[in-house]
């Protein structure tokens, strides 16, 4: 499977769109702009890092415009928390919609896609291995099992330890994939929702450090990446996050751990008190079963469940990220503000409305 010919790789990166009709201020437009980005800068793939939408039974039309783009771009995804949150959004649904590439290879015994209970795999683009994640599984200490979150759900199971965490077969395969990566001389690009880092770097546009709760095996992961780029240098070479709604990169061990920031929920904190008024307007579209617009209104922001929560972006933000032939890695992000001049009341570091800019050297 591998295309061992180029050493250049581009792909276009966003997270946390979190699309659901009369949730979040969040519309179709806002990733046709995404994929037409990846189409104009010619891209090698589009991948997001989980939470791409709260429904997707229930959302044909965004699922339409990722999976049959028009630009006929390969395109992957991951599991957030809340791929299932829906009603009826199993794994056997959610699954197959996560990539168009039928030649990905699954966490499976035989690497197919099988009944779709396996939701991580890897693909290779241009001598690159690209290892998709799931941190979705935590501990059931009464029937000590492993669990993976179920669907109606945006969480653990109830009374369950160790969210965001991979399970032990996951694991047992994450190393295996890369160790034979190392063997085969073959660099690899870790993505994952929960992210496996907290030493983040002051944002210099705030000058404050935040922790994070990253993936509870973050120091497993780290030991791993360790071990392989010990046996042969640079395989693990880069490891990108979603999750947080923050804007964070940084080099540690060699490897450059980039958090994307979320594409328009720019801050979300349980709030009791909605910050934005009647004049403050969303044009809310809707669909039928076949994923085609019916209707389109303005109505207050106000209106959608979740604003009293959320402050919004005024556009999509997404990454290109391009790696050399001699192993660097440019990042190209994207800017906005927030949605009628509406601010977040708090200090948090890395919660902004841009994604940075970055190069760096291996």
């Amino acid at each position: 499977m591998s295309d061992m010919g180029s050493k250049e790789l581009s792909f276009v990166v966003f997270a946390d769109l979190h699309y659901k009709k009369g949730m979040y201020a969040v519309c179709v437009d806002d990733l046709k702009k995404i994929m037409n980005r990846a189409y104009e800068n010619e891209v090698d793939f589009v991948i997001h890092a989980g939470d791409f939408s709260n429904d997707y039974k229930g959302s044909p039309e965004i699922v339409k415009e990722y999976i049959e783009n028009e630009y006929n771009l390969l395109v992957y995804g991951i599991y957030g928390n809340h791929e299932l949150e829906s009603k009826d959004n199993t794994m056997e649904v959610v699954t197959p919609l996560l990539t168009n590439d039928v030649n990905v290879v699954w966490g499976t015994e035989d690497g197919s896609l099988g009944d779709g209970s396996i939701g991580y795999y890897y693909f290779e683009k241009n001598g690159y291995r690209i290892i998709c994640t799931d941190t979705n599984y935590s501990y059931n200490e009464a029937l000590q099992t492993w669990e993976h979150n179920k669907t109606a759900s945006w969480g653990a199971p109830a009374g369950n330890i160790a969210p965001h965490s991979l399970g032990p077969e996951q694991m047992e395969w994450l190393e295996s994939v890369l160790m034979d990566a190392a063997e085969q001389g073959i660099s690899c690009i870790v993505v994952s929702h929960a992210g496996f880092t907290q030493t983040w770097q002051p944002a210099p546009e705030t000058g404050i450090a935040h922790m994070w709760n990253p993936s509870p095996d973050m120091d497993r992961v780290r030991e791993i990446f360790q071990k392989v780029n010990a046996i042969t240098a640079r395989t693990v070479i880069l490891c990108i996050n979603g999750h947080y709604h923050t804007n964070h990169m940084a080099m540690e061990d060699d490897i450059l751990f980039f958090d994307v920031n979320t594409v328009i929920n720019g801050s979300w904190i349980p709030k009791e008190e909605q910050h934005y008024t009647d004049a403050h307007t969303f044009v809310l579209e809707k669909y039928d079963a076949n994923g085609d617009r019916t209707v389109a209104e303005e109505v207050p922001l106000s209106k959608l469940w979740q604003s009293v929560n959320t402050h919004y972006f005024t556009e999509p933000l997404s990454a290109i990220v391009s790696i050399t032939v001699d192993g660097s890695i440019e990042i190209m992000g994207s800017t906005a503000e927030w949605r009628y001049g509406v601010e977040p009341k708090n200090d948090l570091d890395g919660v902004m409305p841009k994604i940075s800019d970055g190069w760096f050297t291996l």
